[in-house]
């Protein structure tokens, strides 16, 4: 490019050179005595001047036409290459709505568990398993879902989760209280990738053909065997997996439609995700006692269709849409804030947690697009909070530490989010300023059942209160957990118990 600015230069001094020494010729001839060795001396300097000029002109056409060319070539291989993406992506697209269908039907349980270990999907065969609402199970925390195996689980995470396959047998109880031997495989997403954003657990009943095809496995299978991106749905295959997809193919591909487009499309509109908020109730006389919330997104059909809320999320997740979506939610937090406090000037903006996804904390432009938007529309910045989860402050420390160092000085709040979740220990929370640490739903739930629980949440909060740490409980169900809580100062609690989520303009 800059050598076709160079060229009109050259060609605008060759032309004034020659202009110049023609007037020089032409002056002579009007104020000398007509010497016929000086005028053919100018004549032959304007003769090479028109020569010089003649042949940039004649080159400088030549380099369009080139350039020319090779911009039509070029414009060619861009269309060829756009042709060939649509094939591609309209392959990938029957290829996903084919492994979905089997994932949805097959008679094994499924899960999805993203990195801060939330189930993000599940099929029948888990929820049949289970006996839990639909509506309780996506977006919640593994361990509430299955307490009594999740500890014989959280070991093999960690492996899964820096990209190996892993196989193991174990039992797992149903909720008539009856137990089964599965063989359980846990297959990371994206496959052979160290950073997985999460992992499949395929559960096989050991009895199954498939199970005993599949016993010799080893903990941690060949790299050969790691799937390709269908793989987990398509665990099952051969002529009963065919079968199911033939049987659900003209229903299912009614309603099919590219889940990327349709997220990308949510974010362009006003009206596609819906901001939910639920209501943390202050336990003592703190700051904030007179609002503060956990934002919570939905997709519309999520409401409208009663889908599973937050199931868009594994989706997102795989199209790395995460921190598009944050930006969304932290663009139109502050946007609802500042039209609300200009409606009512009494009102004051609540203190709002809002959640992030991996690929945010990681990140350092997103750090810089929250002070861009809270310096352009004077949004008071101690009354966002921005929640993380346990596992990334262990996996991923060095940037949640970052991230935290770049909007504190703003005046950011932060939150450590499922607290001893993973380990009760304060080691992974060096160097984070954090504001709140929210304990994990599963200790307030069984601190009434299990004695080492009430054990536990008194040591946080003791060592909460040394460390001038605010202290929230989450899963607050009733009010003699609520009464136990303010026994033994927690500052926060939020739950069903307090308040269910509803839609941002409900807050009041």
């Amino acid at each position: 490019m800059a050598f076709l600015y160079r060229r009109p230069v050259q060609l605008m001094l060759s032309v004034l050179a020659t202009l110049v020494i023609g007037g020089l010729l032409v002056v002579t001839i009007q104020f000398t005595l007509f010497d016929p060795r000086w005028l053919t001396f100018l004549g032959g300097i304007l003769f090479a001047a028109i020569l010089s000029l003649a042949s940039q002109a004649s080159k400088s056409e030549w380099v369009v036409s080139r350039l020319t060319r090779q911009q039509e070539r070029l414009k060619e291989q861009l269309e060829q290459e756009k042709k060939r993406a649509r094939t591609t992506e309209e392959a990938l697209q029957s290829s996903d709505a084919r492994a979905q269908m089997i994932h949805d039907l097959q008679p094994t349980p499924l899960l999805y568990i993203d990195r801060d270990l939330r189930i993000r999907q599940h099929n029948r065969a888990f929820l049949k398993l289970t006996d839990w609402p639909a509506d309780r199970i996506n977006g919640q925390l593994l361990r509430d879902v299955a307490p009594r195996e999740y500890p014989a689980l959280l070991p093999r995470f960690h492996e899964t989760l820096a990209g190996s396959m892993v196989s193991y047998s174990m039992a797992w109880s149903a909720a008539d209280g009856s137990s089964s031997t599965y063989l359980v495989k846990q297959v990371p997403w994206p496959p052979d990738n160290p950073h997985a954003t999460g992992f499949y657990i395929l559960m096989l009943p050991e009895q199954s053909p498939l199970a005993q095809a599949a016993a010799p496995a080893t903990a941690e299978l060949p790299r050969a065997e790691t799937p390709n991106s269908s793989t987990p749905h398509a665990a099952i295959t051969g002529e009963s997996g065919e079968t199911l997809y033939l049987h659900s193919l003209t229903d299912r591909l009614a309603g099919s439609e590219d889940p990327r487009a349709k997220l990308l499309r949510a974010l362009e509109k006003e009206d596609e995700f819906l901001l939910f908020a639920q209501k943390i109730l202050p336990l003592r006389n703190h700051p904030f006692e007179h609002g503060c919330h956990e934002i919570l997104l939905r997709l519309r059909e999520e409401e409208d269709n009663l889908l599973p809320p937050g199931g868009f999320i594994p989706i997102a997740e795989q199209f790395g849409l995460t921190e598009d979506i944050d930006r969304w939610v932290v663009r139109k937090v502050i946007a609802w804030s500042m039209v609300r406090q200009k409606a009512d000037p009494g009102w004051t903006v609540p203190l709002f947690c809002v959640n992030l996804s991996d690929a945010a904390i990681s990140n350092p432009e997103f750090a810089r697009f929250v002070r861009a938007e809270i310096h352009r529309t004077k949004f008071a910045a101690n009354r966002l909070c921005f929640e993380v989860g346990e596992l990334e402050t262990i996996s991923n420390h060095d940037n949640v530490v970052r991230f935290i160092a770049a909007l504190k000085p703003a005046g950011c709040r932060f939150t450590a989010d499922a607290f001893g979740s993973v380990k009760l220990s304060f080691s992974h929370l060096s160097g984070l300023a954090l504001d709140f640490i929210k304990i994990d739903g599963v200790i307030i739930q069984n601190m009434f059942k299990t004695p080492a629980d009430l054990v536990k949440l008194r040591a946080i909060v003791s060592v909460c209160q040394k460390l001038g740490v605010r202290t929230i409980a989450e899963f607050v169900e009733d009010d003699r957990t609520l009464e136990k809580l303010r026994e033994l100062g927690i500052d926060y609690a939020q739950g069903f118990g307090i308040a269910r989520p509803g839609p941002i303009d409900s807050i009041r």
